[in-house]
């Protein structure tokens, strides 16, 4: 059955917790999407996110998804690993998502203050990306009226 809200997600999580930190060495776990903004319905998947200590085999990951799936008896997580998700996702994480573990405020604190210097140092490879990206779709606009 799908949680109602983020209170119901922490909840579920609490049990089981000190396990799936200690076994996969989490550092930081977020809940985003839908559930961190209050908008979710009955078809909301849940969105998580962890930070884990070091690099990582893709099977952890798998393994991670897994045991989510059986705390939560639910199919349609979609997990996140912090580590090597793009600056704009962790940005967008960190900006929305709502802390469900962080194993001290100094690991959290680094962590946002690094996602956030990442992202600002982006910014303008953004901008001119999105520029030519417009500029281009212009172009295409202006090819199918002289068609």
């Amino acid at each position: 059955m799908a949680q109602k809200n983020l209170c119901e997600i922490r909840n579920k999580l609490k049990p089981k917790l000190n396990r799936i930190v200690s076994f996969y060495n989490i550092k930081l776990m977020y809940v985003f999407g839908s559930y961190a903004k209050d908008k979710n319905n009955k078809n909301s998947d849940l969105d998580i996110a962890v930070l884990l200590e070091k690099e990582y085999n893709p099977i952890v990951k798998l393994n991670i998804i897994g045991d989510l799936v059986e705390i939560f008896k639910r199919d349609d997580i979609d997990l996140v690993i912090l580590n090597d998700a793009n600056p704009v996702l962790r940005h967008q994480i960190i900006k929305h998502g709502k802390i469900l573990y962080e194993d001290s405020e100094e690991t959290k604190v680094n962590f946002e203050v690094k996602v956030l210097k990442e992202y600002m140092d982006m910014e303008h490879f953004r901008k001119t990306q999105m520029k030519y990206i417009n500029q281009w779709f212009h172009t295409l606009e202006d090819e199918k009226l002289y068609d």
